[in-house]
C-alpha cells in the first residue's frame, strides 16, 4: 500500500490543497529523523527537531507527531543494542540480581537508559563497548565459567558472547582472585575463624563479594562469595604481621598460650532455675523466664526463698554434673 501510494496510484483520491505550514521538509527534517531514529527515543528526537528547526517559526514537534512520521517512511524505532533480557541471556544470570548487584552500583552502565510501554527490562540498551569494559574492568564481579555457550544463544548473540568469554578468560588469567577457601589454604589457617575475625571484624583483608558465582546453585548467590586479590596477598602478610605484633606487646603476659588459673577444676557453664509445684509439690528445673506451669498436674511452679538454685559444673575431662540437687525432703 505503501509502495502504491508513492507510485502516484491514489493521486486522483488527494485533496488538491495549499501545504499545512507546519508540514515536514522531507530535505531538512525528514533527513534528520531518518539519522535519529533508532539511536534515540522519539521523544528526545521531537525535542531536538524543535531546538534545531522550529526556535523562530513557533512550531512544535510532538512525541506522536514524530511517530507518525517514522511510521510513514517506513523507519524503525528499535534501537540499535542489547536489552537487558538479552543481556541476562549471555550472562546467565537474573535480570533482578543483575539491576541489584550490577547496574545500581554502576559496574555495568547502559548507553541508553529510557521509560517506555515495556517491561524494565526493555528500558536498558547496551552496546559491544559496554559489555567489554565491564567485562575488562570488573572481572571479580561474574564468573566467566557460568557464561553460556555461544552455540545455545540466538544467533544474532553468538558472536559478541563468544568474545565476551574470550574477554573474561584474558581479564580473570591477568589479574586473579582467591575465593574464601583458597585464601585460608594459602595463609595456612586451619578454620575460617581467622577470617571472621581478621576480614570481619578488624577489616585488614581487603576482599570483594561476587554474587554472580559457578556454579549456580552455590549458597553464595545470595550473601556473596567473598575474593581475594592474589597481587594484594603480601600486603595482606605484611599488616597481619604487624597486627600479631602490636597484639603481643599489648597484651604481654596475658596473650594467648598461658595456661589458665583454673585448668583441670570444674567449670561453672550454665545456672538452672529449680521451681515447686505448689499444687503437688513436685520439683521442676527450668532455663525459661518464670512463672511456668507443671506439665503433669497444671499447677503454677514458682521458685521460693527455701529452694536454691542449680549450677551445671563440667570437669577438665568434659563431664557433666550437677550441684546442689534438692530432694523432695529437702526443697
Amino acid at each position: 500500500m505503501r509502495a502504491a501510494w508513492q507510485a502516484g496510484k491514489f493521486d486522483h483520491r488527494q485533496r488538491r490543497c495549499p501545504p499545512r505550514p507546519d508540514a515536514w521538509d522531507s530535505e531538512t527534517e525528514g533527513q534528520r529523523l531518518a539519522e535519529l531514529v533508532g539511536h534515540h527515543t522519539p521523544k528526545e528526537i521531537a525535542a531536538l527537531l524543535n531546538r534545531e528547526y522550529h526556535q523562530l517559526d513557533g512550531i512544535q514537534r510532538t512525541e506522536t507527531a514524530v511517530v507518525v512520521q517514522i511510521k510513514r517512511r517506513g523507519l524503525s524505532r528499535w534501537m540499535a543494542g542489547y536489552r537487558l533480557h538479552e543481556v541476562e541471556l549471555i550472562f546467565h544470570f537474573d535480570h533482578r540480581a543483575m539491576r541489584r548487584n550490577w547496574l545500581e552500583p554502576d559496574l555495568l552502565v547502559p548507553t541508553r537508559t529510557f521509560s517506555g510501554r515495556g517491561t524494565a527490562r526493555d528500558n536498558y540498551v547496551f552496546t559491544d563497548d559496554d559489555l567489554l569494559r565491564f567485562v575488562r574492568e570488573y572481572p571479580w564481579a561474574y564468573d566467566y565459567r557460568r557464561f553460556r555457550a555461544p552455540e545455545s544463544l540466538p544467533r544474532h548473540l553468538q558472536a559478541i558472547a563468544a568474545r565476551l568469554r574470550a574477554e573474561a578468560e584474558t581479564a580473570w588469567r591477568r589479574d586473579p582472585y582467591l575465593t574464601r577457601d583458597e585464601f585460608v589454604r594459602t595463609m595456612g589457617w586451619a578454620s575460617k575463624q581467622p577470617w571472621q575475625y581478621w576480614a570481619n571484624t578488624r577489616q585488614l583483608v581487603p576482599h570483594r563479594l561476587r554474587y554472580h558465582v559457578w556454579p549456580a546453585t552455590l549458597g553464595c548467590r545470595n550473601t556473596g562469595q567473598p575474593l581475594v586479590r592474589a597481587r594484594d596477598l603480601p600486603q595482606i602478610r605484611v599488616a597481619l604481621e604487624l597486627a600479631y605484633a602490636e597484639g603481643r606487646r599489648r597484651c604481654g603476659d596475658h596473650s594467648r598460650g598461658k595456661p589458665a588459673h583454673n585448668r583441670g577444676q570444674n567449670v561453672a557453664t550454665r545456672r538452672l532455675k529449680v521451681l515447686r509445684c505448689f499444687t503437688c509439690r513436685h520439683i521442676i528445673a527450668r532455663r525459661s523466664r518464670l512463672p511456668l506451669y507443671d506439665p503433669d498436674c497444671g499447677g503454677l511452679a514458682w521458685r521460693p526463698d527455701d529452694v536454691p538454685r542449680l549450677t551445671l559444673l563440667r570437669s577438665g575431662r568434659g563431664a557433666w554434673s550437677v550441684s546442689g540437687w534438692p530432694t523432695e525432703a529437702t526443697a
